[in-house]
């Protein structure tokens, strides 16, 4: 008889290995063909040991299978590609918080009408207009089919985002305007952030705590990977997992009841998560440490590998393309993976790091730095040698940075005639990073055309060192 467990591992592994093969094949036959062999292996070994999880594990390959190619169906063949390359006038909905890189702005419009015809589609638009997320407007312009760069597939990077089609610098008609407050202190303190600090440190903050990198220079995302500490300035699983940490224990601090506090803490991060537009890292991590709160309400124990992959279903439901054309879902989900296996492994190896605080930061950033480094190598062609050094002179400050720059932001949009003083030390903050990102960039090595091959091999190697160490536990209550 299976165990609950052993149900939902079958149930998660057939999933999820569907959605990966139906990201590459889009043939709706292959499932017709399992659902025949499935209910066959029922007719005939029934009374067989472990056959209901085998069909269980054809189903949910073939419920994968379906969805991924379903979304693929949805985005990239809905009745809206009639109209491309041709003048259309379309009324919609800003869905999404607009991406502003100083020049263009970038926003995702939800399309209910194109020329008087009833629609559901999602476009990108590019234009100078100041829209806000939940602005109704009339557009008129020429939509276009998106298109691959050389060394990109532009198509699914859209397609992962449910967007169809393009128009550029369209003539827009605000129709109704709306203000989420959310959204509007966010870009409040985005303005205020590039007004009173020079463009790079205001890049690197704006992406530490609002999660916005459309004005960091190519450069300066160049050296920060380069150097080796470009996860400390994105929002990861691994921001969301410290801001939890941070939450929990200064509400212990101030004598707050162990529940209320989980619950104070969920809402606060719930909040953040809003307002840096549910980035799928960061979603994933909330979602994982959900779980993991709830079962601490309840008084019930959870596994940390079973809530990291009920996250990760949970995500995949509603996005089935993240799997492969998501790096930022790929990387954080390594990286959570990294700091569940090898967290201890590094505490004790940093051991000679007195200070308690200090060794578990840098122990969380290294572990999660063990799965990710070869999807890396693999995707940007470089590995950087400096980032042992690099992350334990700048993680510490950035964890300073992180929580000090988001109260500080808050305050001077309180208090204005404050925000010199209280740029002040942030702006050395990030002075200080930069001089670390550009004194480390070149200490790299180049890897050209990194076999697929190696990839599995040395993935297969890690799970073995993994599976060694599975007994040391990275512990989610704080």
């Amino acid at each position: 008889m299976l165990s609950h467990s052993q149900i939902f591992l079958y149930l998660c592994i057939g999933f999820i290995s569907g959605i990966f093969l139906g990201s590459f094949f889009h043939s709706y036959y292959l499932i017709y063909f399992l659902i025949i062999i499935s209910f066959s292996l029922i007719s005939i070994l029934w009374k067989r040991k472990h056959v209901l999880a085998g069909v269980f594990l054809i189903l949910t390959f073939c419920l994968g299978y379906f969805c991924v190619n379903n979304r693929l169906d949805n985005v990239l063949n809905n009745e809206i590609t009639e109209y491309f390359n041709s003048e259309v006038e379309i009324v919609g909905k800003v869905s999404r918080n607009p991406k502003d890189d100083l020049e263009t702005k970038k926003a995702i419009l939800k399309v209910e009408k194109v020329n008087d015809k009833e629609l559901n589609s999602n476009i990108l638009i590019f234009t100078n207009k100041d829209l806000n997320y939940g602005d109704k407007v009339s557009i008129k312009g020429k939509l276009e089919k998106p298109e691959n760069y050389a060394d990109f597939d532009y198509i699914m990077y859209l397609a992962n985002q449910e967007i169809t089609g393009i128009i550029k610098y369209p003539e827009i008609e605000v129709l109704s305007k709306n203000n989420f407050f959310i959204y509007d202190f966010k870009n409040k303190a985005e303005k205020l952030v590039l007004e009173k600090l020079s463009i790079s440190k205001a890049s690197i903050l704006n992406a530490t705590i609002l999660g916005e990198t459309d004005t960091m220079s190519s450069d300066l995302k160049q050296n920060l990977g380069f150097s080796g500490i470009s996860h400390v300035v994105a929002i990861s699983g691994q921001h969301i997992i410290l801001l939890c940490a941070i939450m929990l224990s200064f509400l212990n601090y101030l004598k707050v009841g162990r529940k209320k506090a989980i619950v104070i803490t969920f809402l606060f991060i719930l909040f953040y998560i809003v307002l840096i537009d549910f980035p799928a890292s960061a979603l994933r991590a909330f979602i994982m440490m959900s779980f993991i709160m709830l079962a601490e309400l309840l008084g019930r124990e959870t596994d940390s590998i079973r809530s990291l992959i009920m996250a990760a279903v949970l995500i995949l439901i509603f996005n089935p393309l993240a799997l492969v054309y998501d790096l930022g879902f790929e990387l954080s989900f390594l990286a959570v993976l990294g700091i569940i296996f090898f967290n201890n492994y590094f505490k004790e190896k940093l051991k000679f790091i007195k200070n308690q605080f200090l060794n578990d930061l840098i122990a969380v950033n290294f572990s999660a730095q063990v799965f990710v480094l070869p999807l890396l190598a693999y995707t940007f062609g470089f590995v950087s040698l400096s980032s042992f050094i690099t992350n334990i002179l700048v993680v510490p400050i950035s964890t300073i940075m992180l929580i000090f720059g988001f109260l500080c932001v808050v305050i001077a949009l309180i208090l204005p005639s404050l925000s010199f003083f209280i740029f002040l030390p942030i702006s050395l903050i990030l002075g200080y990073i930069l001089i670390i990102t550009n004194t480390f960039s070149f200490m790299i090595i180049e890897i050209n055309d990194f076999p697929l091959i190696l990839l599995l091999i040395i993935y297969i190697a890690l799970g073995f060192v993994a599976f060694k160490l599975r007994r040391n536990k990275f512990d989610f209550y704080f």
